[in-house]
């Protein structure tokens, strides 16, 4: 049971490594570095969770053998597939931003005209409320700040 999860877990970890490269790969090296250090921290936390939930933390030889052999699994049998699956998914992200970005321009400028609109109106209606408001005041007269003896 161990050796599966943690053979699992290196698999895991195996698809973050790429998505990580993948990420980084037009990053400088400030940025690189930042994330490489958010990765590992992430992943050590990873580590010890699942060890600590698996095995009540028990440091054995073979769970971090069994997660360095799903890690060599997966980088020799499908870390290509999905580097090219990650390269489609996020080329194809920016595609749909672009093509909703490409809609919602024309109607930037309608939606921003009905909003200033919207608002000229509600100030007017704010301000009429306010002096109706002020009016009452007025004709209701001065509260009393003393309450009336019992």
């Amino acid at each position: 049971m161990i050796f599966a999860v943690m053979l699992l877990l290196g698999v895991f970890l195996g698809l973050w490594t790429d998505l990580l490269r993948f990420v980084t790969r037009r990053c400088r090296k400030l940025i690189t570095a930042l994330l490489d250090l958010l990765f590992w921290a992430v992943v050590i936390c990873l580590v010890f969770i699942v060890l600590i939930n698996l095995n009540y933390l028990e440091l054995r030889l073979y769970a971090f053998v069994s997660m360095g052999i799903g890690s060599l699994l997966y980088f020799r049998l499908l870390s290509s597939n999905i580097l090219k699956f990650y390269d489609w998914a996020f080329a194809t992200a920016v595609k749909v931003i672009e093509w909703f970005g490409r809609i919602s321009r024309p109607l930037v400028l309608p939606l921003r005209s009905a909003a200033i609109l919207l608002d000229g109106v509600n100030l007017l209606f704010l301000s009429i409320a306010a002096a109706v408001i002020m009016k009452i005041k007025d004709f209701v007269g001065p509260r009393q700040d003393i309450p009336p003896a019992a």
